[in-house]
């Protein structure tokens, strides 16, 4: 089971953190400078409902790999593991909620900038947080 666990953890971790710099690094700085500001917008409001869901199932396969390598050996250092998939899915699912409430405002409004830069904030902690996991599992387990 421990095996099946650190399998589960790698992948969650790899794809999840994989998803997030591919979105933040080659299409988010590239999307309204190649496209108009409508078409850009379309794109994006198709794009971040996909990404969070790609957050949701490997940030949950790597929270599963996480509980399976606890096993027996309830140790500190796993626990850190389960933390860190817990605080993902829960700011993955905050920051679903502030698309479902920006998807209701009018893109220049100041309630929308300020959704929109509380959710680039919570997006950089989780590339942050599930970073850190993956140097942790590498280190310490």
């Amino acid at each position: 089971m421990e095996r099946w666990g650190q399998l589960f953890w790698r992948l969650g971790t790899g794809v999840w953190l994989g998803s997030i710099f591919f979105l933040f690094a080659a299409i988010a700085p590239n999307v309204f400078r190649i496209l108009p500001g409508v078409d850009a917008g379309r794109l994006v409001d198709t794009i971040f409902p996909i990404y969070y869901a790609i957050g949701l199932v490997f940030g949950g396969l790597a929270l599963i790999g996480a509980l399976m390598r606890l096993g027996m050996a309830r140790d500190r250092n796993r626990w850190v593991l389960v933390g860190i998939g817990l605080a993902n899915m829960l700011l993955v699912l905050w920051a679903d909620h502030i698309l479902v409430v920006m998807n209701r405002l009018a893109a220049n409004s100041l309630q929308f900038r300020s959704l929109h830069e509380r959710s680039v904030v919570i997006s950089v902690v989780v590339f942050l947080v599930v970073l850190f996991g993956m140097i942790w599992e590498a280190l310490w387990l």
